[in-house]
Order: structure tokens, then sequence, then C-alpha cells
């Protein structure tokens, strides 16, 4: 087993401390722990930097960030084959999409991806790491006495924590960890957290929640993915599901499998990215029973929770709001969405079930 986590948020949120945390813990409970440390502080402190005095230009500095990032990943990578029978647990102190938070727009982000290789695009940098931990910065704790390598004020790191989290929309999995009164309470939840994709099985935890969104304001810059997500031929308590997503101007492709246990519990067998040459042949074995669901999923978060909403192209009235979980969290809903009811154990909104043909007679029941 290997889990690929980007523990990330605004400078002095407390990364450091965290992450040392965590590799104590982890390879006291058997697991090899590789940490890659954070890159732009090694470069900033090698004297090369984009502020200050000999700066260069800020589009070149993230270049420089980006490739040397993407070294080191590659580097834990090829390290890996010495390691076959070990259960490993990668730490990234920041992500290749850090950097985008330290750029104007997506456009000049882009610009930086095609300078490192034309192939790169947001879309599949997201798809590099299983997790993304954002740890929330608190100003009355900010200091630039332990990091020589930063020039922000409180303020603005705040602000950057805020822009930082926002680069990783898009994700399907990010847990956000407030500021805590003891950093004791910041590494417990960090380690919870990390704890929750461990499970062998690897059981898809969510809730799930039928909102109103006949009045429901999503704004034109909230970022989203267009979905076509099809069933295929399966035995009874197998799940085969493919899915075209669309997001930033690229479109992918995968395959998704999932076993169905006794309590109706999803369990992830495998999941694979596909060429669209792929998936078009295997579109061939689709259910023919079921339709293609056509949905758009927004990506938000609210205090210290990460939320997704997916809303049905065929039916303007449904929308299903969804939250990745780890056991025991407690949710806190936004206040501003009207939540009809909680679906979460109703296998009749699962989207397999709403693929059926002609199926609306569930959906009509809860709309005002």
């Amino acid at each position: 087993m290997i889990k690929r986590i980007v523990l990330t948020g605004g400078p002095g949120s407390g990364k450091t401390t965290v992450k040392d945390k965590i590799q104590e813990h982890f390879e006291e409970a058997g697991y090899k722990v590789i940490i890659a440390n954070e890159t732009a502080t090694r470069v900033i402190n090698m004297g090369i930097r984009s502020f200050g005095t000999d700066s260069i230009p800020p589009l070149a500095f993230q270049q420089i960030i980006l490739q040397d990032q993407l070294h080191t990943e590659q580097l834990i990578n090829d390290v890996l084959k010495y390691y076959p029978n070990k259960n490993i647990i990668i730490i990234y102190d920041r992500g290749a999409l850090d950097n985008r938070a330290y750029t104007n727009s997506d456009n000049e982000f882009n610009e930086v991806l095609a300078s490192v290789d034309k192939n790169l695009t947001i879309s599949n940098l997201l798809t590099r790491y299983d997790l993304i931990i954002n740890l929330v910065s608190r100003k009355d704790f900010y200091t630039t006495e332990n990091n020589s390598a930063r020039s922000e004020n409180a303020e603005f790191a705040l602000e950057l924590g805020s822009k930082t989290l926002k680069s990783w929309y898009g994700h399907e999995n990010i847990k956000i960890v407030l500021p805590k009164d003891t950093i004791e309470e910041k590494n417990n939840e960090v380690i919870n957290i990390i704890n929750s994709i461990l499970n062998e099985k690897q059981i898809k935890r969510q809730e799930k929640y039928l909102i109103d969104i006949t009045n429901l304001e999503i704004a034109s810059s909230t970022p989203h993915k267009e979905i076509v997500q099809t069933y295929l031929i399966s035995d009874q308590n197998i799940e085969k599901r493919l899915r075209k997503s669309m997001f930033n101007g690229i479109t992918t492709y995968n395959l998704t499998v999932y076993k169905i246990n006794d309590n109706n519990e999803k369990i992830l067998v495998s999941k694979e990215q596909l060429t669209e040459k792929i998936y078009n042949k295997l579109l061939e074995f689709a259910d023919n029973t079921r339709q293609s669901i056509n949905k758009k999923r927004y990506y938000f978060s609210n205090e210290d929770t990460y939320y997704y909403i997916d809303i049905f192209d065929d039916n303007n009235e449904l929308g299903i709001l969804e939250v990745n979980v780890i056991e025991n969290e407690q949710l806190k809903l936004p206040e501003n969405i009207t939540i009809l009811t909680k679906v979460s154990n109703d296998s009749n909104y699962s989207n397999k079930e709403l693929s059926l043909k002609n199926n609306k007679k569930l959906i009509r029941k809860y709309v005002k």
C-alpha cells in the first residue's frame, strides 16, 4: 500500500511540526514514512528568490519550483521499488498545485505548466495525490523567526492560505484543519485524518443530502467539473463505473470498480485512468438498462469542511450535497443551502440507482 498525502496551508500554519509528528507516529505503527520537504523554502534559502535584491521574474521562479517538485516526486517513485513489502506513506510538504496560489491567474499557471512539460495540466496534477490536508493559519501564531524564507506579513499569510486551499479545489479528498489551542490537538486531528485513508478495505464513506436547488446561487467562478458517468454490465455485488470528466478545459477518463458488501458499503477495488480510445471501447459494454448520468460537480469549502454539489442535467430540481467523512466526524452543514433530507444510507439515491431509465419518482417525492 502506498498513500501520497499533501500537507498544505498558509505560511505559519504548523506544517513542519505536524509532519514531524506524522513521521514519528506512523513509523512506530510500522509504516515506512517518506517526507518530501518544501521545495520553495529550500530554493529560497539557496539565494534564489522572486523578491528582494537580485530577484528573478516570478513566473521563472514558479517554473523552477515546479520542476524541482516534480523531480523530487519522481525520485521518490523510483526509490519505492526498494520497499516492495512495506506499507508506505509519502508526505509532501506542499504539492505541485500549491504553486497555483502564487500566480495571478490560471492562464499564468498554465504558462508555467507548459514551460515545464506541455502535457502537464491542473487536472492531471490533481490525480497525483490521495489526500490533501490543508492547515489553516492563525494570525496570532504567525512568525517569520523560524523560517528565513518567509517574507509575508500575518494578514497576507492568511490571505495566501485561503488562496492555497482554493488551488486544490477539484480534488476529491480535501480535509481542512482549523487552528487549535495546542499543537497536540492539531497533531491528533491530522493523524486521525490520515488513519481514515489507511483502511485496507478502502470503504467509501460519504454523507449525502438531497438539496433544493431552485433558488441555489452558484457563482460563475465556482470551480466545477462536468461529468458523464456510465455503468458497465457487472455482477450484482460489483459496480463498474466509467467516467468522462471535463475540468479546466481538459477531458480525462477513468474506470472505477467497487465491491458492494452486505452492509451496502462500497469498497474500492481499483481505479485507473484511461485513454479516450479505451474509454470508447469500454462504452460497448454499457448496461443497457441504464442511461448515462450527466452532471455538474461544484466544489467549495465552508469553515472546516470541503463539499461538492452534484447537479443533474436531466432534472433541474435535483441536487445532492456530498461530503467525504472520517469516523465520528461532526459535520456543520452550510446555512445558505436548503437541505431536504439526508440520503447517505438510501440506496435509491445512489448514482447507479438514479441511472435507471425513467427513474424520476423518488426525486419528485421531496421537491416542494
